[in-house]
């Protein structure tokens, strides 16, 4: 059986229990299932409120996979043409990256950035986390929310590679 917990608003919690109310056996799923199912209500409804299962977060694939796709239209992770502004890593992605990833959280996001400020550095992290592993190595099978975001990012940062593994698949 699992735990779940709600973060945010009034609002926010009410919206996301009102959802997760409807597949009434959502509790008694494995957890790796629950994740999964989870991620694609909070895609579908765009719950604002944070979902934690058994004390981890599910992540929006939706949310993160956004804020990738800008980064790799911009070749940063901050805003090149004003430093005043907002970096271009989102606060949410930034968090699954030193909350799920395999790395520390250097102090804030502007250190994180310091640390891997262009798609190039973080295609090197996503190949070889803080930790010395491929990042889909170090998440745990469970967190098959995370596992599959990880598995999207890898799509979007190495086109080629994953199109020659899935060709070796089909052999």
């Amino acid at each position: 059986m699992i735990k779940i917990t709600y973060f945010g608003s009034e609002k926010d919690i009410a919206e996301a229990v009102a959802v997760l109310k409807q597949p009434e056996d959502i509790i008694k799923m494995r957890e790796a299932d629950a994740r999964l199912l989870i991620q694609k209500l909070i895609d579908e409804h765009r719950l604002g409120a944070s979902i934690l299962v058994n004390g981890n977060i599910v992540w929006s694939k939706d949310r993160i996979l956004r804020n990738l796709e800008r980064i790799m239209q911009h070749g940063t992770l901050y805003n090149a043409e004003d430093q005043k502004k907002p970096p271009i890593l989102s606060p949410y992605f930034y968090r699954f990256l030193h909350l799920d990833c395999g790395s520390i959280a250097h102090y804030d996001i502007h250190g994180w950035i310091h640390k891997y400020p262009t798609v190039e550095h973080l295609k090197k992290f996503f190949r070889c986390n803080e930790l010395g592993k491929r990042v889909l190595e170090w998440i745990p099978p469970q967190h098959s929310d995370a596992r599959e975001i990880v598995k999207q990012i890898e799509m979007q940062l190495f086109p080629f590679e994953t199109y020659m593994k899935k060709r070796e698949e089909t052999k």
